[in-house]
């Protein structure tokens, strides 16, 4: 069926947050209505999405992902309100995304049971068991608005404007304030997921209450205010406005539209609709005076289909490249300079540099975090996280085998996603941006990939493959490869010790071990720190 006609609404709440209708009956509910596109955008979840998702997108409707994040105002606004950021395109399985909004749901748990002590402090016998139970939802999913919910269903408050107004609000006596992530934080990981972030329902911020028009714009100085705003925001990434939502004026509607155009943004628009718990407003219409253009959504999808990738590139590392070229060389392989025929710089002097760059930045946080440390840990700590499989597996992690440029050969090979590939992709990337902004830039965005890794040494000393490390030290350096030899075993089969031989580089370590491979682990660690040992020397006689 064409959708390519008539209206849409891409700001929609299942019961994955605050609304009253499963993702389900939100789909059947569009149909029914004859709207053209959806998005579902629950506060601080992609839940909803993935169910929409599963249970069938009807060929009637278009449907986009979408999420709502509760940000806090960005710096210099001491606003201590939240900012909602809209987020669509996104990809809900995107694993740093996902760790957010993780911690997000963790917070707002820890929120609830503050607000329910504070409502028994008042007279009010509510326990989070009575709130789950009275509003269907479970524990995990309560928020501000189910408990809202219970307070009409016991009585205590006449509808949820009125339980908001004399409890919940902020300022009334149940009220406590929530963790919110930065604004800049939440616009980076939407981009960072493949989306574009929008500013929602800026009609509600206090920046942007508008009074009469002149001829000139607004009379109201707030309007000064939301430009300042709005201007942070593109800076930080923003990519658009919710311009059409229910309850604005026709001039409202328009300053919106005309600001995101000046700015460059796209413009979106939605009901913001809960069902139930909001009944005066209807998914696709509002209060009867909202009506959001297919052409809208169309915009949204064609923005999206282009994926800037360097932007989304630059989202993942929460740092943004003043010399555009630098970049570019650094996912230049030679496979597809080679093809160019010389015409653009491959990423092998790049890579060069790189290498140095990781070196120094993880032995500088290295030594500051674990002080107590000698000098060959801290070598083999370093070690395990600068090599081909670590380095890798952080570049898989910001998805860098997708900006690669690869020769034709490669890219049929799947050369995105070859360990060395990556590997040398990854340290070409932080070359490029320690010549781009400097050291300190370099070490906040290596220290940033690479933070849960110095996070676990702190909780849990490494057991290191000493194996793999020797085995990338020898061919990198001396382009050898250990030669591993059982010399034999002692002592009963339920009980044995193992002997091994290790031969390289014209040294010879024994190892000892339960089983063969301990044997392998314990001579691999002794060739390990004897060649360190040895580079060591050489490096100071020089």
């Amino acid at each position: 069926m064409d959708c390519s006609f008539g209206t849409i609404d891409l700001h929609i709440h299942s019961t994955a947050s605050d609304g009253s209708l499963k993702p389900a009956e939100i789909l059947e509910q569009a149909v029914k209505k004859g709207l053209s596109a959806i998005s579902i955008t629950d506060h601080d979840t992609v839940a909803g999405v993935g169910q929409a998702l599963r249970h069938g997108i009807p060929d009637a409707i278009e449907f986009i992902e979408g999420i709502e994040i509760s940000a806090a105002y960005p710096p210099p606004f001491d606003n201590t309100a939240s900012l909602h950021i809209l987020g669509y395109g996104i990809r809900i399985d995107h694993p740093e995304l996902l760790r957010m909004l993780e911690a997000q749901r963790a917070a707002r748990s820890g929120r609830n049971p503050l607000i329910i002590e504070k409502l028994n402090a008042m007279g009010v016998p509510a326990t989070m068991g009575a709130v789950a139970a009275a509003t269907g939802k479970d524990i995990d999913a309560l928020a501000r608005p189910h408990i809202a919910e219970f307070l009409v269903i016991s009585g205590y408050a006449a509808d949820i404007d009125d339980a908001f107004d004399r409890f919940l609000g902020r300022g009334k006596p149940a009220y406590v304030d929530k963790y919110r992530i930065p604004a800049e934080k939440a616009i980076s990981l939407i981009r960072a997921a493949g989306g574009i972030a929008v500013l929602a329902h800026p009609a509600l911020l206090s920046e942007a209450r508008l009074s009469e028009r002149d001829g000139d714009g607004l009379k109201d100085p707030s309007d000064n205010r939301f430009e300042s705003l709005l201007e942070t925001l593109v800076a930080l990434g923003l990519g658009g406005i919710e311009a059409y939502y229910p309850g604005q004026t026709y001039e409202q509607t328009v300053f919106f539209v005309e600001a995101a155009r000046k700015k460059g943004l796209l413009v979106t628009g939605g009901t913001d609709f809960h069902g139930d718990i909001n009944p005066d407003i209807e998914m696709g219409s509002g209060r009867g005076d909202l009506s959001v253009p297919y052409a809208v959504f169309k915009d949204l999808k064609n923005a999206l289909s282009m994926d800037n990738s360097t932007a989304r590139l630059e989202a993942s590392l929460f740092y943004r490249f003043s010399r555009a070229e630098l970049l570019e060389t650094a996912l230049c392989h030679r496979s597809y300079a080679f093809e160019q025929a010389k015409k653009t710089d491959d990423n092998e002097k790049l890579e060069f540099l790189g290498d140095a760059v990781l070196n120094l930045v993880i032995s500088h946080i290295l030594m500051d975090r674990f002080p107590a440390l000698n000098e060959g840990e801290l070598s083999r700590m370093r070690a395990s996280l600068v090599n081909t499989n670590r380095l890798a597996a952080v570049a898989r992690r910001i998805d860098l085998g997708d900006f690669v440029h690869l020769g034709k050969g490669e890219s049929k090979s799947k050369g995105s996603k070859k360990k060395s590939i990556l590997a040398d992709a990854f340290e070409a990337l932080m070359a490029a941006v320690y010549l781009d902004g400097g050291y300190r830039k370099a070490f906040d965005v290596i220290e940033r990939l690479f933070s849960e890794h110095f996070n676990t040494f702190e909780k849990t000393p490494p057991l290191y493959d000493y194996k793999s490390l020797l085995q990338e030290m020898v061919q990198n350096r001396f382009h050898q490869v250990p030669e591993y030899t059982v010399a034999g075993a002692e002592g009963p089969d339920h009980d044995k010790t193992f002997h091994v031989v290790l031969d390289v580089c014209d040294i010879q370590t024994e190892g000892f071990g339960k089983s063969k491979k301990a044997a392998e682990q314990d001579a691999a660690r002794k060739a390990f720190e004897a060649l360190s040992d040895a580079g060591n020397s050489e490096a100071a006689d020089q």
